[in-house]
């Protein structure tokens, strides 16, 4: 049990640091909150008539998402910064590739939208804060 615990003790001072993946972030960190959160303490919160817990509890997610966004936007990887001549290089080779990238997309070959796996995870923890927003103000 002590190996479980130094484990998640280590990947969240990598988180904190930004040294930390983020397939860990999201797979670990996010899906297990998520399931936990939706489960379990949002029940208890709408169960519970006593406003102090939910208050208590409401917060504790409140503040865990805004630390998991803060965390995926430290540890997500950086696009690197080009220069006019690439971008100019980079925008040619999309204007010639855009028949085939169409083509491609009417044939079902490739996804018709291109979805980032931190940016989902982030929308994601946003509609959790807001919920749980919504049961510390009412």
């Amino acid at each position: 049990m002590s190996e479980i615990f130094s484990k998640i003790d280590a990947s969240f001072k990598a988180a904190i640091k930004g040294e930390e993946s983020t397939s860990i972030l999201i797979r670990w960190w996010g899906i297990i909150a998520y399931v936990v959160t939706f489960f379990v303490i949002d029940r208890i919160v709408m169960k519970v008539d006593n406003r102090a817990v939910d208050v208590a509890f409401s917060s504790l997610v409140v503040i865990y998402f805004v630390w998991h966004i803060f965390v995926l936007k430290k540890c997500s990887p950086k696009k690197p910064k080009l220069s006019k001549e690439e971008k100019a290089y980079l925008k040619q080779q999309a204007r010639k590739d855009l028949g085939k990238k169409i083509l491609r997309k009417l044939l079902l070959q490739e996804s018709l939208t291109k979805w980032e796996p931190v940016t989902v995870t982030i929308v994601i923890d946003i509609i959790f804060i807001t919920q749980f927003l919504g049961y510390i103000i009412k």
